[in-house]
């Protein structure tokens, strides 16, 4: 039987490729091309029985990040809060990416939060990059909720609908496909959604029933991009340069890339981040997605060592966990 293939929009929010047609579902299910991803179910098993040479490292260092504690959450800064989750203020407008603050369903944080939820209030948009544990956390969502009723979500297309549940049902929320902008957002603020090499899952049954992807947020001639997930792709990155510019400040994965086998389709290491950073033509490079969890087999303290050997030092921008960079 042929598979069904079709390209979705959303057509209440404006395109910026003049030539994409919209993303693409086979049969029911998006995808980044028209052929179909494997699951590897096998390399999952490999990987779970495989021993790892580097097992003692890893272990040592699960709380070898440096927390340094947040008093006060200020305007025109970046704060990093672990792993993919950022605070941005720019001129008073926030943002809040990927928020997780608590244990996964398999995986204890490694790391205190850096600040006090109750902290954390006024959020104007929280930017969720895709639906995995890592990523959307009910929980953080709903804690956040309580001190910013009027915080809104720019999602991924499909991810709307798992919102309707409570307590997410009360979030304000849009959801775009690539290469589209949220409207009706904060005077001057411009947010779009951009491409990533990965995948979705919640369950067992829901596989990449929701998109995935990244962001380029922009106020005042200001471009943050943060790219939540993604293997490496450079015609992706190729389209992001030529449809958005060069950003100001990159925030880029550089976690959770061993093994190889198992993990470069759906992560990058560090050399290939610094190498998608360089094709964007990116100005400071701000490294994320390591530290506050273990989720794959190299110890915490590889990625920086790595990072830091293919990022010239004045452009790359090192952060503790609750580290700030002034914009």
């Amino acid at each position: 039987m042929a598979d069904h293939i079709e390209y979705v929009l959303n057509k209440n929010l404006p395109l910026l490729k003049a030539d994409f047609k919209g993303n693409i579902l086979i049969n029911g299910r998006f995808s980044a091309t028209l052929n179909k991803k494997k699951t590897h179910f096998f390399k999952t098993i490999r990987w779970l029985t495989k021993s790892n040479p580097q097992k003692k490292q890893l272990i040592s260092e699960k709380s070898i990040i440096k927390v340094n504690k947040i008093n006060k959450f200020e305007e025109n800064k970046i704060y990093w809060l672990g792993y993919s989750c950022f605070y941005i203020n720019i001129a008073g407008i926030s943002f809040i990416t990927d928020p997780v603050f608590f244990d996964l369903l398999t995986n204890k944080r490694n790391t205190e939060l850096p600040f006090n939820i109750d902290d954390l209030k006024d959020i104007s948009y929280v930017l969720i990059s895709h639906d995995h544990y890592d990523h959307l956390s009910v929980k953080s969502l709903s804690c956040l909720l309580k001190n910013s009723p009027d915080m809104e979500a720019l999602l991924p297309y499909g991810t709307a609908e798992f919102f309707n549940s409570c307590p997410l049902k009360w979030i304000s929320r849009q959801e775009a496909c690539w290469f589209q902008s949220y409207i009706d957002l904060k005077e001057n603020v411009k947010v779009t959604f951009l491409p990533a090499d990965h995948w979705c899952r919640r369950s067992l049954f829901d596989q990449n029933k929701r998109l995935w992807g990244s962001f380029m947020i922009e106020y005042n001639g200001i471009k943050i991009f943060f790219a939540g997930d993604t293997a490496y792709n450079e015609e992706m990155y190729k389209d992001i340069k030529d449809i958005m510019g060069s950003p100001d400040i990159c925030l880029m994965p550089v976690g959770s890339y061993s093994p190889a086998f198992m993990m470069r389709e759906h992560h990058i290491n560090p050399e290939e981040a610094a190498s998608l950073f360089n094709i964007l033509g990116g100005k400071k490079f701000i490294p994320m997605h390591y530290g506050a969890y273990t989720l794959s087999s190299e110890p915490a303290s590889e990625p920086v060592k790595r990072i830091k050997k293919v990022v010239d030092s004045d452009k790359l921008v090192l952060l503790d966990i609750g580290g700030v960079y002034n914009l």
